[in-house]
């Protein structure tokens, strides 16, 4: 699966589940596409970062 399909169908599943803040449900898809192509982990402090982000 290449990178395009796995962000396609992630978009997909969080649309589907109801999610309709799309700057959100793009962010939940770079992490999950950080750790599942590039291993990358995602700590509580980004977890922070994201959050402060998003309450501006």
């Amino acid at each position: 699966m290449t990178r395009e399909e796995f962000r396609a169908n992630l978009y997909q599943t969080y649309v589907s589940t109801g999610m309709n803040d799309h700057a959100l449900i793009q962010e939940y898809i770079h992490v999950a596409e950080s750790f599942v192509f590039d291993k990358k982990k995602h700590t509580k402090i980004d977890e922070e970062n994201l959050i402060k982000r998003f309450q501006n």
